[in-house]
């Protein structure tokens, strides 16, 4: 398994270019938004509200990693290059977690990245009172996870679906769309749905009754059942080049 994760991290690393779009991406949106809130509110006085703009500007550039893992699944099968990584590695399951793992590490380094821009942006443009070194080392470390899960979140999508635009368009949606929909009517996915879950994770102390610890383990949970899910999907049906 390490050698396929090896493999993974090389192929991210081939096509520095796209890879490098993305994290920029992600941590430029992080930025903006966090500039955007400092600057046209006026009610950012307190340690808990630069936390609260920094959590509110990481969710959706966590999003970008989410699409980043979708695309590059549902390229492979688009292009037709699994082909030869299901010849070299004939046991298909083995190469979806792989490639989960591989760009939950870049997700990783994204999400420390979006964590440093978001707080130089609050460090030169807010005049709060910063939090406790406890609360931002939370907030930090959840942002980072957080991109981890994201990013292996959408590989398991990319899988499931195979076609690129048809993934990243059904991970957003079912973020963005499905899982609101569905916490309308039903208490469990209002609290523990991805969506919902990443948010409590990403926000210190935990957000809507749910803690930060317990936001991480569901979101963990989800990404397994997905990226599972994804396996079977991709080891029953036929490989096109």
């Amino acid at each position: 398994m390490s050698r396929l994760i090896k493999v993974e991290l090389m192929k991210l690393v081939t096509t520095k270019r796209t890879t490098a779009i993305f994290l920029a991406a992600s941590a430029g949106l992080c930025l903006l938004i966090t500039l955007l809130s400092l600057l046209a509110s006026s009610s950012v006085d307190t340690s808990q509200d630069l936390l609260d703009v920094l959590a509110g500007a990481q969710f959706p550039a966590l999003l970008i990693l989410l699409v980043f893992g979708a695309v590059n699944m549902g390229g492979e099968a688009r292009h037709g290059t699994q082909v030869a990584t299901f010849l070299a590695t004939p046991v298909r399951w083995k190469v979806i977690i792989a490639k989960g793992v591989a760009h939950a590490l870049a997700g990783v380094a994204a999400g420390a990245l979006n964590t440093i821009v978001g707080l130089l942006c609050i460090a030169l443009f807010a005049d709060a009172p910063w939090p406790s070194g406890g609360d931002l080392l939370l907030q930090s470390l959840g942002g980072i996870l957080a991109g981890a899960f994201l990013a292996a979140f959408g590989v398991a999508m990319g899988a499931i679906l195979r076609n690129q635009a048809a993934a990243v368009a059904g991970a957003l949606v079912y973020i963005l769309a499905v899982e609101s929909i569905l916490g309308a009517f039903i208490d469990f996915f209002s609290k523990y749905s991805i969506g919902a879950a990443s948010g409590a994770l990403i926000t210190a102390g935990g957000a809507d009754e749910v803690s930060q610890l317990t936001g991480g383990l569901v979101v963990v949970a989800w990404v397994v059942a997905f990226t599972l899910a994804g396996a079977l999907v991709v080891t029953k049906r036929d490989v096109r080049g």
